[in-house]
């Protein structure tokens, strides 16, 4: 494949990833309570909801750096924001064992693992789907 349909792949799935990283960072930012009930979790916890305001400016400055005009800038949000996503469902695997509740558990799984496989495996199954496209398309 060229390096551009690679580039489009890549960069149409990290859009898609940037703005429900900006959209989730919103909610988790301004409607903590709520995310948190979502989960099945009393809020605030100890830590105030302090930490799932961060997560959602977290995001939501993820989700703007993905959508930067520089391709070395997307590239490594791109990678960064993978590695994170791991780190998170990581989090809530070792979270889930502490007592996290099961619900809560199984959408932050979800989420985070979802996004890192989309992130990795997005764009190449982009570019199959649309090469197996053009192979059905006759001149």
């Amino acid at each position: 494949m060229a390096n551009t349909e690679t580039d489009s792949a890549q960069r149409r799935v990290l859009a898609v990833l940037a703005v429900v990283r900006i959209v989730w960072g919103v909610i988790t930012a301004l409607a903590s309570a709520r995310v948190h009930r979502i989960g099945g979790m009393d809020y605030p916890g100890p830590d105030g909801g302090v930490w799932i305001k961060a997560f959602g400016v977290r995001d939501v400055v993820l989700g703007a750096a993905a959508l930067h005009p520089d391709e070395s800038v997307r590239r490594a949000t791109w990678k960064a924001g993978i590695a994170m996503d791991l780190f998170d469902a990581g989090a809530v695997i070792f979270s889930a064992r502490q007592g996290m509740p099961g619900r809560a558990a199984r959408i932050g799984f979800l989420m985070a693992g979802g996004a890192a496989a989309f992130a990795t495996a997005g764009p190449g199954v982009l570019r199959m789907v649309e090469g197996r496209r053009s192979d059905r398309v006759t001149p």
